[in-house]
């Protein structure tokens, strides 16, 4: 079995990744810093009073305290990803794998589901027991996993924490034969799961059979959420894009992945071998007030501060993080990820009157409109020159252009404080 050793020299790299600096002139420091936490491992101390509880949507959530338990949580991290083989689920690749599987000409049935209460459903024990039993890390990092369950239990969280970077790779193991199972299913063509999101397409015509081997593949500590947040759609054969077809713009509709999905039943334009229907794509509903909750919450938010010039160049940077693009770092790991209006929507297809432009005219209105009770709030907070200034922001050009920011982490954490969605 490889595994990334428990040695001061490779969690004194790990030190020097999560303070950012690999400086060889720090090497003493992290050096020192990586024994006391190798002290910690071996005694099963590192988890201790490392971890701290508060809630987001009214779900509990937990974050590091320590560097300590921080550096040990990646190493287990780390070891799961060599041994386990756990490729974490990518949006992008999902979206753009399903947008292909919907433009299929021949008629299929689209399945949604969601697992209730995901993170906290899951058993702790029955993924120990998964680890054991299919060999997937060594006794060293078994033994470090079972401290941290023991901190877990001792303060009351159930199944596996939101919040911590470890859940959603300790999440994939345990689903891992469940995903199998569905996609080796004779009669499915296509079948994703993203935490706690999944979606089937199937050939045949039979609802129930689906729903039924979901459920019995899932295992008994997991539920699937009630009708209100499944989907089962039936889509027909595509046909030639007629006038009539035209005029009555039939389409299906569904939501997945903060998109909104509308499939019709003609054929697309296409030089392509295989017949494709026309499918859009467009950002959903609930994106779009998420997105206006924190522009909202924004503009509120330095009208009620002190208006100084720290305030408004605070606000600037928010309006920069709804409209453009930046990168974060993947929690636990060095790599950078690109988000942003573009990058978390560029699956969208471009049209004129669309999502974007509507968010426009409401960040427009918001700033110049006398009559409405809120905006006409927000417009008296800003001077003419400020007005002219903050407006030229849009969340369409900064999709089009790929609009580019950058920011540091404590940065976007000053800039995220008190947006709670």
């Amino acid at each position: 079995m490889i595994e990334s050793p428990f040695t001061v020299r490779n969690i004194s790299r790990i030190v020097a990744r999560h303070r950012k600096d690999d400086s060889k002139d720090l090497k003493a420091e992290y050096d020192l810093a990586a024994r006391k936490i190798l002290e910690k491992i071996e005694s099963g101390t590192v988890f201790h009073e490392a971890t701290e509880k508060f809630l987001i949507n009214n779900k509990t959530v937990l974050s590091y305290t320590t560097e300590d338990a921080t550096v040990a949580s990646s190493l287990i991290v780390r070891n799961l990803e060599i041994n386990a083989r756990i490729k974490q689920p990518n949006r992008n690749e999902i979206v753009s794998a399903l947008i292909s599987s919907l433009q299929d000409g021949t008629p299929y049935r689209i399945h949604r589901y969601d697992i209730k209460n995901f993170y906290e459903s899951i058993n702790r024990s029955a993924v120990i027991t998964i680890l054991e039993d299919e060999g997937l890390c060594s006794l060293k990092t078994l033994k470090l996993i079972r401290s941290l369950f023991q901190t877990f239990e001792k303060d009351g969280i159930k199944g596996l924490p939101r919040g911590l970077n470890i859940s959603a790779y300790l999440s994939e193991i345990y689903l891992q034969k469940f995903d199998t199972k569905l996609r080796r299913l004779e009669h499915v063509n296509f079948y994703a799961r993203f935490v706690d999101d999944i979606i089937v397409l199937t050939s045949n015509d039979q609802a129930d059979e689906t729903t039924n081997h979901v459920k019995e593949y899932l295992s008994d500590d997991l539920t699937l959420h009630d009708d209100g947040k499944r989907a089962d759609i039936y889509i027909e054969k595509s046909e030639t894009d007629t006038r009539e077809s035209i005029r009555s713009g039939k389409f299906e509709t569904f939501n997945y992945l903060g998109y909104e999905f509308n499939i019709f039943n003609t054929y697309l334009s296409s030089s392509d071998f295989r017949v494709k229907r026309k499918v859009e794509v467009e950002i959903s509903k609930n994106k779009i007030k998420k997105i206006k909750s924190r522009l909202f919450s924004s503009l509120l938010s330095y009208h009620s501060s002190s208006k100084m010039s720290v305030d408004y160049r605070l606000l600037l940077k928010r309006l920069k993080t709804l409209t453009g693009n930046y990168e974060i770092h993947s929690s636990g790991t060095n790599k950078k990820i690109k988000t942003g209006i573009y990058f978390n929507y560029h699956h969208r297809t471009p049209r004129e009157n669309c999502r974007l432009s509507e968010l426009d005219r409401t960040f427009q209105r918001s700033l110049f409109s006398q009559s409405h009770p809120l905006f006409s709030r927000i417009s008296k907070s800003f001077s003419i020159q400020e007005k002219r200034e903050i407006s030229k922001f849009s969340f369409a050009t900064g999709f089009r252009k790929i609009t580019y920011y950058s920011f540091s982490y404590k940065e976007l954490s000053e800039i995220r404080k008190h947006w709670n969605n």
